[in-house]
């Protein structure tokens, strides 16, 4: 029977979860983490358990889930399995993000990832230790345009779901997408209806409960954005402020409440280009 391990990052890592599946003769982890920091505490707590790690597996490709690779497999000649999406994403927005974020983080900053060096496919199953994980391609619908759910088989079952769901947390939904992402979780709840477990990104575990959670807080998140937007695409600062404190209201003492004017007017944009959209 495989034990799951967690590993929560604090603030400094986006309070982001990466896991080790523990089998009989091995480990596999279930993403990474950000900063130098947390990077080297994810490894203290691999190496703690005493087995030799089989795999690296990859729900999505955003900093606070990969940049920390490296220091994972660090003198270890192991896989690191992704979809070719999130490898894409990945080095796409590497550079990037190193110019937007290395002078917010300074030393804490991990300047060069490790990127994926097998490529899976959707609904391709991967066998390690005997254990079974089966991927599932979810496309643009999450907190980016390439998410992955990894569903472990057997008894009890157990899906690593990524940023599908943020428990707990205010979503990041500056990438867009947002209405595709309200869809995912709808296929999500059918595709994982047997599930014992759902591993968030961020957050805790829990069952089925925590799609509906986060469809309501990204149905009302929409909600405040469209009447507070009247279509345009973007928000006043003002505008910014008064969302932050109705998403306070609707989730209190919720982590990660910088995120909600971050996203605003990715979504604005968004709803006003469907407004458009359907006006034609």
């Amino acid at each position: 029977m495989a034990r799951i391990h967690t590993h929560a990052s604090g603030e400094g890592g986006i309070f982001a979860n990466a896991f080790v599946v523990e089998t009989d003769r091995g480990v596999v982890a279930i993403d990474a983490t950000l900063t130098v920091s947390e990077s080297r505490a994810f490894r203290k707590m691999l190496d703690a358990i005493g087995k030799p790690l089989l795999a690296v597996l990859l729900t999505h490709g955003h900093p606070d889930h990969v940049a920390g690779i490296g220091e994972v497999v660090r003198g270890r000649e192991v896989p690191v399995m992704a979809l070719r999406s999130v490898a894409e994403m990945m080095r796409e927005i590497e550079e990037p993000k190193r110019r937007q974020w290395q002078p917010v983080f300074k030393d804490e900053w991990i300047p060069e990832w490790t990127h994926p060096t097998r490529l899976v496919r959707d609904g391709d199953v991967v066998v390690l230790d005997g254990a079974r994980y089966r991927v599932h391609d979810m496309g643009g619908g999450g907190d980016c345009r390439a998410n992955t759910i990894w569903v472990l088989e057997g008894q009890p079952s157990a899906a690593f779901i990524g940023d599908l769901v943020f428990e707990g947390m205010h979503s990041y939904v500056a990438d867009g997408q947002l209405a595709e992402w309200c869809e995912n979780l709808t296929r999500a709840r059918t595709l994982l209806a047997d599930v014992a477990t759902l591993y968030p990104g961020h957050g805790r575990s829990g069952g089925l409960a925590l799609l509906e959670q986060e469809r309501r807080y990204l149905e009302e998140y929409r909600r405040a954005v469209r009447e507070l937007a009247r279509g345009r695409r973007s928000l006043t600062d003002a505008e910014k402020s008064a969302l932050t404190s109705r998403m306070r209201a609707f989730l209190p003492g919720g982590g990660l409440e910088f995120l909600v004017g971050l996203s605003a007017d990715a979504v604005a944009s968004e709803l006003a280009g469907a407004d458009e959209g359907g006006r034609r």
